[in-house]
């Protein structure tokens, strides 16, 4: 029998961060424990346009200082954009601090912007990333590495502090292009799915699916050595998992469910993240209306191999849907 974990973005309002904001996101994280979930993500918005917002660090930070039981992690940490002795050190950091429930979700980012902010050339993203797993690993599992030598970094006499997870805290890489399934495949433990169609697949979308994609990365996985497992976490360094996320919005009332997501997506987010895909695709892939609708769609989710369903809300009130969530979804699943 498949498990059946369940994840939720605890993200800070877009449109407004002061303390009452983070006070209202502490509490429903340790209510999130409370209740048993499996994982806390943390969207990540170091470079972006978008209305300030708590960094995405110190908040873990936060929460893990809170919590007892559930995993935390960036969903995803854009990597190219910071350098990898950094994420190492925020990693094992933050393993340590929640004592071994420590996640890194990582990625390559998509906005053209956010590296011209940074000054780093766009189309190295995806090396640059590669390089960094690569150096991110090696500082989790050496005691030191005194002499790397990369095409975009070099490092000499350097450690991390060692992390609680052994051999490392786990890697999941986030999006659904051919490269990211290989990336998952060759330095990843987890593929971290989107349950929407994105562009950059380098596919038609009516050809696109997420067993297709499956299927790609035990491709992949068979390339590295390494197997594909469903419906359950992997087991050991030879073991590839999968867990996708949902966008949803549950309300008893289908209009007013889509009305809130069109002022989220639309007037709030500008269509800003997520691959700033159009209202249309979001409504095409989402989870909208009913808790009984939106239950059916999270099960068709476990069928394709998921043992974990992520839930990012599609509202500029998480906290009333975190309450559907936790009275009506939950105890269904």
């Amino acid at each position: 029998m498949a498990e059946k974990k369940l994840g939720y973005n605890i993200r800070i309002k877009a449109e407004k961060v002061n303390v009452e904001v983070k006070k209202e996101y502490l509490e429903l994280a340790k209510r999130a424990d409370d209740a048993g979930l499996y994982y806390l993500a943390f969207p990540e918005f170091f470079g972006r346009f978008d209305p300030s917002r708590i960094h995405v660090v110190p908040y873990m930070a936060a929460v893990a200082a809170i919590t007892e039981h559930v995993k935390i992690g960036p969903d995803v940490l854009q990597v190219p954009l910071l350098h990898p002795k950094h994420i190492a050190d925020i990693g094992s950091s933050l393993d340590i601090i929640s004592e071994g429930r420590f996640i890194l979700g990582v990625g390559t980012g998509w906005v053209p912007s956010e590296f011209e902010n940074f000054g780093i050339p766009f189309k190295e993203r995806g090396r640059r990333t590669d390089e960094s797993l690569d150096i991110i690993k090696k500082l989790w599992t050496e005691p030191a590495i005194y002499d790397y030598r990369g095409k975009f970094f070099t490092l000499r006499n350097v450690c991390s502090p060692p992390a609680i997870q052994k051999p490392h805290p786990p890697i999941w890489v986030g999006g659904n292009s051919d490269a990211a399934l290989r990336r998952t495949a060759q330095y990843g433990n987890e593929w971290a799915a989107y349950n929407w169609y994105g562009a950059d697949c380098g596919i038609p979308e009516e050809k696109w699916s997420l067993e297709e994609r499956i299927e790609k990365l035990k491709e992949y996985c068979k390339k590295f050595g390494k197997e594909l497992v469903l419906r359950r976490e992997p087991k050991g360094p030879k073991e590839v998992g999968y867990n996708v996320r949902i966008n949803l919005n549950i309300n008893p009332n289908e209009e007013k469910a889509v009305e809130e997501v069109r002022h989220f997506w639309v007037d709030v987010r500008k269509a800003r993240s997520q691959g700033g895909g159009a209202f249309e695709m979001k409504m095409r892939y989402a989870a909208i209306g009913k808790a009984e609708t939106v239950i059916e769609k999270i099960e068709e989710l476990y069928k394709t191999g998921a043992y974990l369903v992520t839930f990012y809300p599609l509202s500029t009130d998480s906290k009333s849907q975190w309450e559907r969530v936790e009275k009506e979804v939950i105890p269904s699943l």
